[in-house]
């Protein structure tokens, strides 16, 4: 005796609502929505803060930089039913300054319909100048706006010297991880490792020139595309 059990779902074609295909932005851009999707999840991760610089210092001075913060990152699901396509923005790391405060990191952002998404920079780590015991701050980590989750980077650490000993900061890292390690006086200022991380201080003993801290490393746009 047969029995009928209905229909089988034929298991070579894809169900409505798996993940298709995947657009990665590393600079700047327009996103176009391809054939058939009608929802996107996006992941907008902006620059990293460059790390401090570190002073010229003198006999028995020490100068240390702060890290850079890191950027941080809008991830929302967006319905493209009606969008067509949209502008994409990657935001720029920072870069060192000599001796001085870190530039901070420029903001991400892809623009889908009425809304923007953003996420915004790192900034810079400080300097702290020279002496013979001295200390700095790191920048802070950059927000996000309009997503479903707005992560913030992770702050860049502080900078210590006393006047036989000088450590930079630690760079913050985005959400990818990555922030440039601190270092000791007198190695050269470490640069993010990943999408969006701050860059590692600066660290002179005495009797050095001036120099600049590490870069930030540039943001990232991912789009994730559904059917």
């Amino acid at each position: 005796m047969r029995r009928f059990v209905g229909k089988v779902a034929n298991p070579l074609r894809a169900p409505s609502g798996l993940l298709k295909s995947v657009q990665v932005f590393t600079g700047n851009g327009t996103w176009t929505k391809p054939a058939g999707i009608r929802r996107v999840i996006v992941e907008v991760v902006g620059g990293g803060g460059a790390g401090g610089g570190a002073a010229a210092t003198g006999a028995g001075q020490v100068s240390v930089g702060g890290g850079g913060g890191g950027g941080g990152c809008a991830i929302a699901l967006v319905d493209v039913s009606s969008v067509a396509s949209g502008a994409v923005t990657v935001g720029a790391g920072g870069t060192g300054v000599s001796g001085g405060a870190g530039n901070a990191g420029s903001n991400s952002s892809i623009v889908l319909g009425a809304t923007t998404y953003t996420g915004i920079g790192g900034f810079g780590g400080n300097s702290s100048g020279a002496g013979v015991g001295v200390d700095t701050f790191g920048g802070a980590g950059g927000t996000a706006t309009n997503g479903n989750l707005n992560i913030a980077g992770q702050g860049g650490c502080a900078g210590i010297g006393t006047d036989s000993l000088a450590i930079s900061g630690a760079g913050g890292s985005s959400h990818l991880g990555g922030g440039g390690e601190g270092i000791i006086r007198n190695i050269a200022a470490a640069g993010g490792r990943q999408y969006g991380a701050g860059g590692g201080g600066a660290a002179r003993g005495e009797s050095q020139a001036a120099v600049a801290g590490g870069a930030g490393t540039d943001g990232v746009v991912v789009v994730w595309e559904y059917e």
